[in-house]
Formats: structure tokens, C-alpha cells, sequence
């Protein structure tokens, strides 16, 4: 009998029909994705800050004294309040170094201009025109005061994002009980609370270790930085940081920004050349081999896979979502990699086709 011949008592499918459905669902999500940014952005960054808080609570959980554990209230508070730290430091730093930018960037903008002459001079060519003319009538210190512009705006989300982060830790602790009531089966129940357990396991361990990682990478660039007296080594330190959650494209720009500025501050070439290769030495180092050693599993995704979702959450959400594309692809992929009938998308999104078993 044909495949496609209908078989008596059977309910006929339409293949066409349902992929035709799946088409509009996506469609549909990706519409109220984008035009519901100003809710979900503030909702993820919210759900990752609530993970980098479970991850210092289990940390500072961890801690000891004498015979006894800090309480979990404690530890949790301790947490929360290290995390507003660490976003009020972040968003200083922006602030502080936006204006020294604002007010620096004319000489930095006569160093690109001396650049691009002694170039010229060198290979024996006429100065295009066109090109000095940009260069010299190019608005650098408007358009780096219109990027930190850009970034001092995250701060008119922040009361959102700290009232998802309560209100997404106070329903985390209601799991259990909505668990047990959805599952009345002990045995289902006790499958589907490993389950949860073990992606939330995941997704923490990943955001501990990348955590990790990234502020040694930075506290270690920085000092490369303050080595050579590069300009706002603060800020290219947390610049630093906050690229290095992006895989491969993340390294590469957080090694040629800072290395550039080097170029335009200095006039001997030996800072660029330290600069680059030290933040490049740093990141081959944490990156290949001390990162994956402490993660105890590969999810690395693949370089496509990063260029296309920061593509796509680019086109969805801005420079924002750029920046969250790859922590939102990751936990995906951890709760794909769980379920044996989406694993294989986890295959499929992994960059050496290995996922932990």
C-alpha cells in the first residue's frame, strides 16, 4: 500500500496543513516578540539576573561557619544585593566614562585623521578627498555621545527588570507545590522534578561558570590596560566582560575595540601590539582550556549559529537583544537537550555536534 494512500479507521494527516500551522505560530511569535520588546526585554534580563543570583546564593551557601551553613534567607539577600551592586557599578561606569568621551574624542578624531594621511604616505597615494572630507567633517564626539546615549537609556528598565526579578523569585519558590498538584502520580512527579532539576542545574552552571570566567578575563585585561595607560580602561574592562558571554565573535571584538583606541591614543605602535596580544593571549587561555574544564560539558554552539541569532535578535530587539541572543539561544538549548524528542536540535545548534549526556 502507498505511504500516502489512507488507511480505513485512521484519521488522515495533512502534512501540508500542519507545517502551513507551524509557519503562522512562528510568525506570529516573532511579531509579538518584537512589538512586546519593551515587556520582554526587561523579562529576560530579569530571568538571567535571577540565575546569577541563584549562582551567588549557591556560592555564598557554600560558606561555613564553624559547623553551620549561612541561613538561605541570608545568602539570597546577600545575593540580590550584590547583583544591584554590580548593575549600579556597571551602569556608573557607563555614565562617568560617556562624558570623558564626549570631551576627549576631538584628539582622538585629529590621531584618526594623521592616521589615515601617514597611510596614504606610506603606499605612495594620493589622499582620496572624499575620504579627509568624512574623516574631518565626521562628528565623532556626537555619534559616541549618541551610543552612550543608547546605553544610559537601559536605565528607564531597570524598576522593571528589579520588580521581574522579585516577583520571579518569590514564584520559584510556589514550583514544588505547583508541581506536585499538577502531577498527583509520585512517580511522573518524581520524573518531571528531575527533569526541572537538571535544566535548572544547567542554566545555572553555565551562568556560574561564564560568570566566572569572564570577570577573571576582564580583571585580567584591565591590568594589561592599566599596564600600558590605556584611556577608560574601566569601561573597556566591563565592555570586556559583558562580550565575552558571546562566543568567538564576543573574544574578537573585545580584543580589537580597546586594541583601536590604542592606535588613536598613542603615537608609538608597541601599546597596540602589547594590548592585542596580551587580551588575545587572556582569551585564547580562559576561553579553550580553563572555561571548558570548569563548564564539565560542551555547549558551545556553533559560529553560524551565533552570527544568525545575532542577526535575527538584532533585527527583533536592537543592540540589546545582540547582546542577549546568545544567553537566550544557551538555555534553550539546555531545555531542548533534555527531552529525547528535541535533542536532536541541540545536536544541530552545538558547534562540534556533542552535547553532555
Amino acid at each position: 500500500m502507498d505511504q500516502f494512500t489512507p488507511v480505513p479507521g485512521q484519521p488522515v494527516k495533512n502534512h501540508g496543513l500542519a507545517a502551513a500551522g507551524w509557519v503562522i505560530v512562528l510568525a506570529v511569535t516573532l511579531v509579538l516578540v518584537r512589538e512586546g520588546k519593551d515587556l520582554f526585554i526587561p523579562l529576560v534580563i530579569a530571568l538571567i539576573g535571577v540565575y546569577l543570583i541563584k549562582v551567588i546564593e549557591r556560592w555564598i551557601g557554600s560558606i561555613k561557619w564553624g559547623k553551620r551553613k549561612m541561613p538561605s534567607f541570608l545568602s539570597m539577600t546577600l545575593a540580590f544585593a550584590a547583583v544591584i551592586c554590580f548593575s549600579y557599578l556597571l551602569f556608573a561606569i557607563i555614565a562617568d566614562n560617556a562624558m570623558q568621551v564626549a570631551e576627549i574624542a576631538p584628539r582622538y578624531q585629529g590621531r584618526l585623521l594623521r592616521l589615515q594621511a601617514d597611510f596614504f604616505a606610506t603606499l605612495h597615494i594620493a589622499q582620496p578627498p572624499a575620504l579627509r572630507d568624512v574623516l574631518r567633517d565626521a562628528d565623532l564626539p556626537g555619534l559616541l555621545a549618541l551610543v552612550a546615549t543608547n546605553l544610559a537609556g537601559l536605565l528607564k528598565t531597570a524598576v522593571m527588570i528589579l520588580i521581574f526579578a522579585v516577583f520571579l523569585l518569590i514564584e520559584s519558590r510556589f514550583i514544588p507545590a505547583k508541581t506536585q498538584a499538577l502531577f498527583p502520580d509520585p512517580s511522573q512527579r518524581k520524573k518531571v522534578e528531575a527533569l526541572l532539576s537538571r535544566i535548572d542545574d544547567d542554566i545555572q552552571t553555565y551562568f556560574g561558570v561564564k560568570t566566572l570566567v569572564s570577570l577573571v578575563t576582564a580583571l585580567l585585561s584591565y591590568a594589561v590596560m592599566r599596564f600600558v595607560g590605556l584611556d577608560f580602561a574601566e569601561f573597556w574592562a566591563l565592555l570586556v566582560f559583558i562580550l565575552n558571554f558571546i562566543p568567538t565573535i564576543g573574544s574578537i571584538f573585545a580584543t580589537i575595540l580597546p586594541s583601536l583606541l590604542a592606535l588613536l591614543q598613542f603615537e608609538s605602535f608597541a601599546p597596540f601590539l602589547v594590548l592585542f596580544v596580551g587580551i588575545t593571549v587572556i582569551q585564547q587561555l580562559l576561553g579553550n582550556f580553563i572555561e571548558p574544564n570548569l563548564m564539565g560539558m560542551t555547549l558551545n554552539l556553533s559560529p553560524l549559529v551565533v552570527v544568525m541569532s545575532l542577526i535575527l535578535w538584532g533585527m527583533l530587539w536592537g543592540v540589546v537583544g545582540m547582546f542577549l541572543c546568545v544567553p537566550i539561544t544557551v538555555i534553550l538549548v539546555i531545555i531542548v537537550s533534555n527531552f529525547e524528542s528535541t535533542r536532536w536540535v541541540s545536536l544541530l545548534l552545538s558547534k562540534e555536534g556533542k552535547i553532555r549526556e
